[in-house]
């Protein structure tokens, strides 16, 4: 049975942490995030959300953010376990008229979370092997 739960040891939280994901600059993005990739050298996987305020209101920002923790939670099963996993929401989303940004789907984030982890990790398991 899957643990779909989101522990407060799922969740990256100090600046050094923070700083080893952006310094192993092994990214991937689509027109809605960018997700930095990187082991964390244990067996469970880690997450952290950030979005820009310049984006949405802050109720926008926050709904986007649990939807984003949502997708984690549910897709652990689905990506490889022992890396951390930055996702930062792409600024073009302030381009997309507000109501636009307001209908942003769990689907949809679920569906852009999975498929940028899944070739984050091929790109992380490329630059491993060169």
């Amino acid at each position: 049975m899957a643990n779909f739960k989101f522990p407060k040891i799922t969740r990256i939280h100090s600046k050094k942490d923070f700083r080893t994901i952006l310094d192993s600059k092994c990214f991937i993005k689509n027109e809605l995030m960018k997700l930095y990739i990187a082991p964390n050298g244990t067996e469970k996987s880690r997450f952290a959300v950030s979005i820009s305020s310049k984006i949405a209101p802050a109720a926008v920002r926050n709904r986007l953010k649990r939807l984003a923790r949502e997708a984690f939670r549910l897709s652990r099963s689905e990506i490889a376990n022992g890396f951390d996993y930055f996702l930062i929401y792409s600024v073009m989303l302030s381009k997309r008229p507000n109501s636009d940004i307001k209908k942003t789907t769990l689907k949809q984030v679920l569906q852009s979370f999975i498929e940028l982890a899944k070739r984050g990790h091929k790109r992380f398991e490329k630059e491993r092997n060169k």
